[in-house]
Formats: C-alpha cells, structure tokens, sequence
C-alpha cells in the first residue's frame, strides 16, 4: 500500500473543504481535491476522528476525552450504537494515519460521516421538531465553526 504522499496542504483545511465539496455536490471542486487522493484521505481522516473525539462523542454520548476508561468500556460494551461508533473512530485514526486502501473511496464514505455526525451532534443538542431541516444547511455552518477553531493565524500549516 502507498503511503500518504503530502502535497504541502493542511488538513484543518483541506478536510472540511471537502466536506463542504461533497455536501453541496461540488462535483468540480471535489473531483479536483481527490487528485491526491493518499492526501485527501489523511486529511480527511483525521478531521472525521477530530470531530468524533470533540464534537460527536461528548455532545450525543456524553463521553469526553478525558473519560476514564471504565466509563467507557462499559458504555462501549452496553450501548451498541457507542460501539459501533468507537469502531469508527478506529477506523478515522488509521485513516488520518495514511493507512487506507481504495484512499478516494473511502474519503467519500468518511465524509459523508462527518456530515451525519454533525448533524447528529446538532439534533441531539436543539432536538428539532420539524424534518425539514437539511444536511446542507447545518454541515457547512458547523465546519466553518469547527475550522476557526482548529485554525489560528499564529499557527504554521501542518502535513497530514
């Protein structure tokens, strides 16, 4: 398997730009992002296992990154959608890694999770009443914020 060959782009930026791309179906825009696709993947992944540790986790299972182990083992072990959750986030991990076969294949799935854990994160926070709300309406708002806090002026870009 290749490894993730970096291309001189950070993933706080990257990933969510592809996020955005695939939400809003850019086809142009994405289309151009996968043609590194080892790169995207990292980013990708990592942004997918970032927004599970801060986002998903703590606001829909209450479980935060500083949680003792016993706490969430026995969740992991009684709660089935937490454990297949926390799989995932393996998953996530060893993709951020550079560790993925089929690298725009797989982007596309994770992002499309990203997007499904932010909105799960938001409904499970305002419990909205009505159906009509939209992916493409929350996801974009949600990653600009998640973005401005990932990135600060004073930081140097990082390669996935």
């Amino acid at each position: 398997m290749p490894e993730a060959t970096s291309v001189g782009t950070d993933w706080r930026l990257l990933g969510p730009a592809y996020v955005k791309f695939l939400i809003t179906n850019d086809r142009t825009s994405q289309r151009l992002l996968e043609s590194h696709p080892f790169d995207l993947s990292a980013s990708v992944g990592r942004l997918a296992y970032t927004v599970a540790e801060e986002v998903f986790f703590p606001k829909v299972f209450g479980v935060e990154v500083d949680s003792s182990y016993r706490a969430v083992e026995f969740l992991r072990r009684t709660d089935p959608a937490f454990g297949a959750a926390w799989v995932r986030r393996h998953r996530y991990r060893r993709q951020g890694l550079g560790l993925t076969a089929r690298p725009v294949h797989r982007s596309r799935q994770v992002a499309g999770d990203v997007a499904r854990m932010l909105c799960a994160s938001w409904a499970h926070k305002h419990n909205p009443h009505h159906p009509t709300i939209q992916v493409c309406d929350i996801v974009p708002v949600m990653l600009e914020d998640l973005q401005a806090g990932l990135c600060h002026s004073s930081e140097h870009p990082t390669d996935p």
